[in-house]
């Protein structure tokens, strides 16, 4: 879901390196402003409102996450996301130090 605004909360990644992210972990507009949710520590309930949708169905989209990158919960999630940025920073030069 593209115009999707999340509270205001400092974001992990700027823009250049989420929009790497995106694209290296195939992730679709609407698992785009999850992620970005979950990374700023946002609520079921605090998805839903952002996203517009239900609160069953911002699990149901958790839950894929979790089976397309195999983790477990949550902290795995992130974990696995942040892992993947760190790793691709090693490899290339950092997208920070542009």
């Amino acid at each position: 879901m593209q115009g999707v605004t999340v509270p205001n909360r400092e974001e992990i990644f700027s823009e250049a390196e989420m929009g790497r992210l995106v694209e290296e972990l195939s992730l679709s507009p609407q698992q785009t402003a999850l992620v970005r949710c979950l990374f700023v520590g946002c609520s079921d309930k605090q998805i839903a409102n952002q996203m517009q949708i239900h609160i069953p169905t911002v699990r149901t989209h958790i839950t894929r996450l979790f089976r397309k990158f195999d983790v477990d919960d949550r902290e795995g999630l992130i974990l696995h996301i942040f892992h993947h940025f760190r790793t691709g920073c090693r490899e290339v030069s950092c997208p920070r130090k542009q």
